[in-house]
């Protein structure tokens, strides 16, 4: 079966249906018969796996339709015709196989299994019916497949169809219809498993619909992969005694898209991260207002405005305290910090820190430690005239260093050559665009290679290094093999362990 994850014993058992299929051929003993129940079982678990899979996928739908209607609901209805589909053929196939089954004489409540399993009559009348063809079961089951294969297709974009492969299907042989190769001549106990794995190949597709959907919802808007903290306050300029506020959030710029941005009517430079710079003199004291509008090429062509305003005051001197990495402070990093007063010497300047951490250093040179998530305050003084005076302070936000990018080949998503695919020893973890010399190593994740007309090979590894089994599987990828690796824990520098939310998923070219 294509499409989903599949455990070592699903795998088993898709290897054990194809060995007793061809095994029927030279008509063994009951025992083989008998097998077939294993592999049914093995199958049934699968779908049931397959199944809380698809109900986990319509909740994350149903959650972003309330978040995000207005971009989920054209998925969400698609979604939701899949799921028709596929249980509407679900519920036909199934209804064939309580059929056989009954006619095989039922369940013996002893073994548990179909009681006339070898019977060879049975599978042939209901899906074949040589003396009444109308009634034969096959060819409707044949033309049901086809249909809902195309229907499901139907929901994708043709431009993505190429990319979607669902194993449900059925496929005529140059000399034999795919109901006469599929039912005719075969134990009843065989056909039953054969309609069981029919029923797999449809949940394992709906899955396959289901996360194309779920990936489009978004996939139209722009991509932002550069994060950077800022903060911004009404004013620069505080007197003493007055309060001081500021905003801290997150911007976010992409490394492919490069914006227009206008001040006024003048556009300005952007450089090579997206970001452009606003310069002027200030002619007088007081506070001033310049603005503009950015504007942004959407992924589909069309381009969309985005006005901004921005103040800044021209004062008298005043205290000044900024972070020297990004204006937010880290956990578990030495953060430096500048700190000075105009027209104040740095030797008669101090500064503190209130919250949980320490400020160290002098000069005008700090190195700020934090310890807790939140906020901290820096306060600055001044020694004016032989006396200590408050010169202001600066609250910034306390954040834990970002998860770093797993990477393979030097890749998280994308196209990998297999030469490079083969040559790679492990998994790493970079922490990417963030000002800090930080490493993390990584410590344990799941690798899964899929190959063409393969069932997918997958191991759980400790540390980085690739097993000898993923080497073995890695060294024969070839175009359009698909390597992915999931719960990847890494460790930082002080011994912290955490679990990376992304993973990796490359396709081999």
């Amino acid at each position: 079966m294509a499409g989903g994850k599949q455990t070592a014993r699903q795998q088993m058992i898709n290897l054990m249906y194809l060995v007793l299929t061809a095994m029927l051929a030279l008509n063994v003993s009951a025992e083989v018969l008998n097998a077939f129940k294993t592999v049914r079982d093995g199958l049934d678990e699968s779908s049931t796996n397959l199944d809380q899979t698809i109900s986990k996928t319509m909740e994350a739908f149903q959650k972003s339709m309330e978040t995000d209607p207005g971009k989920t609901k054209e998925w969400y209805d698609k979604a939701q015709q899949a799921v028709k589909i596929s249980n509407d053929l679900s519920a036909y196939i199934k209804g064939v196989k309580e059929e056989m089954v009954k006619q095989a004489g039922n369940i013996n409540p002893e073994t548990g299994d179909i009681k006339n399993n070898d019977d060879l009559d049975v599978a042939s009348r209901i899906m074949l019916n040589e003396e009444r063809p109308s009634e034969a079961k096959g060819p409707e089951m044949k033309k049901k497949i086809r249909e809902a294969r195309e229907q499901l297709l139907s929901l994708v974009k043709p431009e993505d169809k190429e990319r979607i492969i669902i194993s449900l299907d059925a496929k005529d042989a140059k000399d034999k219809s795919w109901e006469n190769a599929q039912f005719s001549s075969v134990p009843v106990t065989a056909a039953v498993t054969i309609l069981t794995k029919l029923e797999g190949d449809v949940k394992n597709s709906e899955v396959e619909i289901l996360k194309y959907l779920q990936s489009s919802i978004y996939a139209s808007d722009v991509k932002f992969d550069k994060l950077k903290a800022v903060a911004v306050a009404p004013s620069s300029y505080v007197l003493v005694g007055q309060p001081y506020t500021a905003e801290v959030f997150l911007t976010a710029t992409s490394s492919t898209l490069k914006p227009d941005v206008y001040a006024g009517g003048s556009k300005l430079p952007v450089d090579a991260d997206g970001i452009a710079k606003f310069s002027t003199t200030a002619s007088s004291v007081g506070e001033h207002t310049w603005g503009g509008k950015i504007v942004v090429v959407q992924p589909d062509g069309t381009t969309k405005d985005y006005p901004y305003t921005a103040k800044y005051e021209a004062a008298a001197p005043s205290a000044n305290v900024s972070a020297d990495k990004m204006n937010v402070l880290y956990i578990g990093v030495e953060n430096p910090v500048s700190v000075s007063a105009a027209g104040v010497p740095s030797s008669k300047v101090r500064a503190s820190l209130s919250g949980a951490g320490s400020l160290s250093g002098g000069n005008g040179k700090y190195i700020a430690q934090v310890t807790t998530p939140g906020q901290v305050t820096i306060n600055v003084s001044a020694e004016i005239n032989g006396k200590m005076t408050n010169m202001g302070s600066r609250l910034y936000r306390v954040k834990q260093v970002p998860p770093p990018t797993p990477k393979f080949a030097g890749l998280s998503t994308g196209r990998v050559s297999s030469a490079a695919a083969k040559a790679q020893p492990g998994v790493f973890a970079v922490l990417e665009n963030f000002d800090f010399d930080m490493k993390f190593s990584v410590t344990g994740y799941t690798m899964y290679v899929v190959k063409k007309r393969t069932d997918p090979i997958f191991e759980s590894v400790n540390g980085p290094a690739l097993t000898a089994r993923l080497r073995q599987a890695l060294a024969s990828v070839t175009a359009g093999d698909k390597i992915t690796i999931e719960d990847i824990t890494v460790r930082d520098p002080k011994g912290n362990s955490r679990r990376l939310s992304t993973g990796v998923s490359l396709t081999v070219q």
